[in-house]
């Protein structure tokens, strides 16, 4: 599907986020008196849309899903990665992590190293499992509200869709159907590829830092970027990447 120059022309990322506070108490004291108020009118439609939490009050809620919300949450890794082939075209992982509590500046190193790249290479490609609907808007929008400036290229809402950077395996594995959409974690055990979800799942994240586990989560995001380069290399036929220690 992909030859080994569009491979090493591609910018695998993935990010992880938390809650912005660990409570919805301390919450209200970053956004302001009207915090609570916010999350209540959205903790109505998450309990609509998942029946499982109906009985959670609005802060047990707010621990377990507004991670999920730019609004209501933060980025706390911010993880890239390049395939680079050997002579004997063997593919290697070259990893980055941008991670930490101040989110203004993991989201500041990342932006700075993003314009860098896109000056080097103005035509690569950001691929990511969803990137178009979660991590990308996500980084977008905690940008904004942590006034971090955004390269053009990531500009997303002036680009028409096919000036973007992005390339989503979720959409490459619904090949072309509307309801084809499958987890990063279901395509690797369909594909035979090792799992990123053997130690943490995505909705344990939160709880996980704020128990002090950021490197375990930093460990846990480069997991899934190797997962995603290696759906793309098994899709194009060719050898899986090992993950590694790989400074970038």
């Amino acid at each position: 599907m992909y030859n080994n120059a569009e491979l090493k022309g591609m910018l695998f990322i993935d990010i992880e986020t938390s809650t912005a506070a660990k409570d919805l108490d301390g919450f209200a004291k970053i956004v302001g008196p009207n915090a609570k108020q916010h999350w209540e009118k959205k903790a109505k439609y998450v309990r609509l849309n998942s029946p499982e939490y109906i009985d959670h009050s609005d802060d047990r809620l707010y621990q377990l899903d507004a991670a999920l919300y730019p609004e209501f949450g933060k980025t706390v890794v911010i993880t890239i990665g390049q395939i680079t082939f050997t002579e004997g075209s063997q593919p290697t992982p070259k990893i980055k992590s941008f991670y930490g509590d101040n989110e203004k500046d993991v989201l500041e190193e990342f932006m700075g190293a993003m314009a860098r790249i896109f000056v080097a290479n103005p035509n690569i490609k950001l691929v990511g499992h969803n990137v178009k609907g979660f991590d990308l808007p996500y980084l977008i929008k905690r940008s904004i509200i942590n006034g971090v400036n955004i390269p053009d290229k990531m500009q997303l809402h002036k680009l028409k869709p096919w000036e973007n950077c992005l390339l989503d395996t979720n959409e490459i594995w619904k090949s072309g159907g509307w309801n084809g959409g499958a987890s990063l974690s279901l395509i690797c055990d369909l594909l035979n590829i090792p799992s990123p979800k053997q130690n943490m799942y995505g909705g344990e994240v939160a709880e996980a830092y704020w128990n002090g586990r950021l490197e375990e989560i930093k460990e846990y995001c480069e997991a899934d970027v190797a997962a995603t380069m290696n759906i793309m290399l098994k899709l194009s036929h060719k050898e899986l990447v090992i993950m590694e220690e790989s400074p970038f």
